[in-house]
């Protein structure tokens, strides 16, 4: 009968979806570990990143802290500047104030 070539057919056509089927569930498997490290690594990226932003903000802030030093030391010295220009424009001669 032509039952037979059709059962053939049909049992090949299942062998073929088991095949497809397995090797979609290794794939998935594959892919789900993949992932799981992808978030791993995502996790420890992180960290890295923020460890080394906290570092440059400590860096710039004892930059800001040295740059500041200075800028107080001139002022002091622009005073004390102006203090020594205004004493000298208001004592002309030899020791004689008008």
């Amino acid at each position: 009968m032509d039952l037979e070539p059709r059962v053939d057919k049909l049992e090949r056509r299942l062998d073929a979806t088991l095949k497809l089927v397995q090797t979609g569930m290794k794939m998935l498997v594959k892919m789900q570990q993949e992932t799981r490290e992808m978030k791993k690594e995502t996790r420890e990226f992180k960290k890295e990143t923020q460890h080394a932003i906290n570092a440059l903000i400590a860096a710039q802030m004892r930059t800001d802290e040295k740059l500041d030093q200075p800028a107080a030391a001139q002022k002091r010295t622009d005073a004390k500047f102006e203090r020594l220009i205004d004493a000298l424009t208001r004592s002309r001669g030899n020791g004689r104030h008008r």
